[in-house]
């Protein structure tokens, strides 16, 4: 249990560790990126870094999630060493969050920056506060998930179950619409933002969905609160031994076959990912920087990643049609 909840602290909670780094090939824009230490993110960081370095002067700060005082000084050290830049790129939820806070002491010198993030979670949340965001979502549309999955099981996907909590009502509701096109139904089950509650009501939620209203599958929210390790260790896993039932998770740590609990994950690619935010740095240059407000993108290219070991579960191994799978994990 230990090693699944590292897994899952590392995945949800995108710690990192510090560093900084330097790209000064010419004199002329410069963008900063702030970014967590990982592998998606160092992924992320690098296809960013190699569009944008020959037009752009980069700097890169890596933040520690454990020390939000240091990692702000960092970030106060980038711009007194370095000058206000065009635009600064935000990988991850610890960096949006550190910039934030950034953003909070030092109004008029962030005023004027545009913002770029990617793979954070809820960025429309996540970035209130920050001036000129373009944000691209890590959320896949669940009917994305869904249709990719039922294609691989092979199986009819006809009603589909989700807990979440009350701010991402608005996001099920909308996710529900586009279900319903596919012939596929949405049996959402809310859950309260009391923490002390969500033990008890993720369980008789679990309890609703898997026994006395069966679905065909559960689709997981990316939401770090309802999958805190606790969490996951105390109430979806040993509620998931009991009454099986397929999980499509939005984080590829969660269909890792040790942690035995997710079952497909269609997830954005992190080299995609920072392609596209390079991008978005681009228009932002031919556009002379005037962007305002946070506008939220799609993500332009994802990959599904299945756990063979939860599939054959629902199915058998020969039916799987593991040819539609970017990844397979056995």
């Amino acid at each position: 249990m230990r090693t699944t909840l590292v897994i899952i602290s590392l995945c949800l909670s995108f710690a990192s560790a510090q560093e900084k780094t330097s790209y000064q090939l010419e004199k002329n824009d410069a963008v900063f990126i702030i970014t967590a230490n990982g592998s998606i993110f160092d992924q992320a960081r690098s296809e960013l870094v190699n569009e944008l370095r020959d037009e752009f002067t980069i700097s890169i700060n890596e933040i520690s999630e454990t020390a939000a005082t240091i990692a702000e000084e960092e970030i106060n050290v980038l711009f007194n060493t370095n000058g206000i830049p065009k635009a600064v790129v935000l990988i991850g939820n610890n960096a949006v969050r550190m910039y934030l806070k950034y953003c909070s002491h030092h109004k008029k010198k962030t005023a004027s920056i545009q913002v770029v993030t990617i793979l954070a979670l809820d960025v429309p949340r996540a970035v209130s506060g920050i001036p000129n965001v373009n944000a691209i979502s890590y959320e896949t549309p669940m009917v994305t998930a869904l249709v990719n999955f039922r294609r691989v099981l092979d199986k009819p996907i006809e009603n589909v179950g989700v807990l979440y909590r009350k701010a991402y009502r608005e996001f099920i509701d909308k996710q529900s619409r586009f279900c319903r096109k596919e012939n596929i139904e949405i049996k959402g089950l809310e859950i309260g933002d009391d923490s002390n509650k969500h033990q008890t009501e993720i369980t008789d939620a679990l309890k609703t969905l898997l026994k006395k209203e069966p679905v065909d599958a559960l689709w997981i929210v990316n939401d770090n609160i309802l999958l805190k390790p606790e969490l996951l260790g105390n109430v979806w896993l040993p509620a998931l031994r009991k009454n099986k039932a397929p999980l499509i998770v939005g984080v590829e740590a969660l269909v890792n076959p040790k942690l035995n609990f997710g079952t497909f994950a269609v997830i954005p690619d992190p080299v995609a990912l920072g392609e596209q935010a390079a991008e978005i740095i681009f228009d932002l240059k031919f556009d002379n920087w005037s962007h305002n407000g946070v506008t939220v993108h799609p993500a332009i290219s994802t990959y599904s990643v299945l756990n063979v070991k939860k599939a054959t579960e629902f199915t058998e191994l020969e039916n799987l049609k593991t040819f539609e799978v970017s990844k397979v994990l056995k």
